[in-house]
């Protein structure tokens, strides 16, 4: 398995690899795959599957997808560029810019309301210790998940998202005191951008993402002139891409965009062009851990190998970090290597299968002989 193999053959069983991997989940209706290095000068996109599992319309490299939490990187990354620019801190306090009412019972803890201590630097990182409306627990009702199981078709607006936080959740912790991944932290992100750029959230992404960039294949879903046309996104079996219910995002995700806009916004994240060095590396300062091997900074996760898997640390399997989202959607950058990953697999079931193909995938294209 160790055995370097040409560049043609990589391309190759990474295309069968792929096929396989749609082939044996039928929560899958396509998978993306772009590798693009600067060391190698590999760069291939795979496109393998249908646009949805009702038609036999083929996906395409440059097919637009529903990219979930790689959101909250766009989100953290115009954060950033704030903080360039002078106009905020990363320790500034929230309540200088959302008032009573919006942040009322989201950050009570034994009776102590602690909304006043709540920073910026706290909602990007996870550290609030505000609840999480997309997967947290609830004092009351219906979680989240089963609610739009029953119902693809409800619609939520921002300020309903973090009233069901309000109404139906309790707050995990003090701030500062623990990492919990919450989307309705990145919820309030997105409403005090609005209050310091006095504009609406999907006009900042434009104004200082997308055009900038020239991603032209980008926007804020329920947000855009044209209805949406994008690969099919699947929770719990049911194809979501044209339902409601995606409402559940905005500024925690609610981004559509293809593979090559992907690349071309990270390349300009991690060269500089979105953010000072100083900046850029305070944002990916990891120093929260999600999981086993895998930590936060800002908007961004880094997945450590050799703390993941003992057999990935013999392989001398190099790290990543990035945006992901849970259907299987990632952006993610090999700094030691110079490469980037940009995936999408379109399913809830993949938000830690796509990581694990990814290895599978690594495996493959770490083979390649370099002429």
């Amino acid at each position: 398995m160790n055995r370097p193999i040409p560049q043609a053959a990589v391309t190759e069983k990474i295309g069968e690899q792929l096929t396989e991997i749609v082939a044996n989940h039928d929560s899958l209706s396509s998978a993306l795959l772009t590798i693009y290095s600067n060391r190698t000068g590999y760069f291939e996109q795979f496109a393998v599957g249908t646009k949805n599992r009702t038609t036999d319309q083929p996906v395409q490299p440059d097919s637009q997808y529903h990219a979930a939490s790689v959101g909250k990187t766009m989100c953290a990354a115009i954060y950033g560029m704030l903080v360039d620019e002078g106009k905020i801190n990363f320790d500034d306090k929230i309540n200088a810019w959302l008032d009573a009412d919006i942040l009322k019972g989201l950050f009570v803890v034994d009776g102590t309301d602690y909304s006043g201590q709540v920073t910026l630097r706290q909602l990007l990182s996870h550290t609030s210790g505000v609840g999480d409306y997309f997967e947290g627990p609830v004092i009351s009702g219906e979680p989240m998940l089963e609610m739009l199981t029953s119902n693809p078709n409800l619609s939520f607006t921002p300020e309903e998202l973090v009233a069901f936080t309000r109404d139906n959740q309790a707050p995990i912790g003090k701030p500062g005191q623990q990492f919990y991944y919450s989307d309705t932290g990145y919820i309030l992100l997105g409403f005090i951008l609005e209050a310091i750029e006095g504009k609406p959230y999907s006009a900042i992404l434009e104004e200082r993402i997308f055009q900038p960039l020239g991603m032209k294949d980008s926007y804020l879903m329920f947000y855009q002139d044209e209805p949406a046309d994008i690969l099919g996104i699947y929770i719990n079996g049911i194809d979501y891409s044209d339902r409601n219910a995606l409402s559940v995002d905005w500024s925690g995700g609610g981004v559509v965009t293809t593979m090559n806009d992907l690349l071309t916004f990270m390349k300009a994240f991690e060269t500089g062009t979105l953010v000072s060095d100083e900046v850029y590396e305070e944002m990916t300062d990891f120093n929260h851990r999600y999981d086993k091997g895998i930590y936060y900074g800002m908007g961004m996760m880094y997945f450590d190998f050799s703390e993941l898997s003992f057999l990935l640390g013999l392989s001398s399997m190099t790290d990543v970090y990035g945006g992901v989202g849970a259907t299987g959607s990632y952006v993610l950058y090999d700094k030691e290597k110079d490469t980037y990953f940009i995936a999408n697999f379109g399913s809830l079931d993949f938000a830690e299968k796509g990581i694990e193909e990814l290895v599978k995938i690594r495996m493959i294209y770490d083979r390649m002989i370099v002429e």
